[in-house]
């Protein structure tokens, strides 16, 4: 079975958000083991660069971009596709072997340079900004249309 660890930077404060990323953890039991990881996110303050900021949240990311999974960070200049795209770069990857993801989402701003470089896949949800914990929600409906889409299901249309 398919494997899909989220990390991601920072506790879901709003409950409402926490509802969605639920609802879409039960559609994607069918087709994926799901992890999702909260890493501490550091307090925003003016003697912090948001350089440092960064470094320091993506030195607690890299400890666990461990083993084989396709690591894929969601950046704002990454690439941008549909959603059929997005199925098919799930299905080429399947069909090469690969059955682990890990999706990176960053906090509040943004991911570090040394994880950037981790991830050899960059993607960008939009071209519009969203909060990093709408982001979870978006990223994880995604990925529930993408295997929607690879099985043939209503959902998608």
């Amino acid at each position: 079975m398919t494997k899909i660890k989220l990390i991601l930077v920072g506790k879901t404060k709003e409950a409402w958000i926490r509802q969605g990323i639920k609802h879409y953890q039960k559609l994607l039991k069918k087709y994926a083991k799901l992890e999702l990881v909260e890493i501490k996110e550091e307090k925003i303050t003016r003697s912090k660069s948001q350089k440092n900021i960064v470094d320091s949240e993506g030195k607690r990311v890299l400890e666990h971009l461990k083993g084989d999974a396709l690591c894929i960070a969601l950046d704002v200049s990454g690439d941008k596709l549909t959603s059929e795209q997005f199925a098919n770069f799930f299905e080429k990857s399947l069909n090469r072997g690969q059955s682990c993801f890990t999706f990176v989402l960053g906090g509040a701003v943004g991911i570090s340079e040394e994880v950037l470089q981790v991830c050899p896949v960059k993607l960008s949800l939009s071209r519009m900004t969203f909060t990093h914990e709408i982001s979870r929600v978006i990223i994880l409906e995604q990925i529930y249309r993408a295997f929607s889409i690879l099985a043939g299901s209503k959902y998608h249309k």
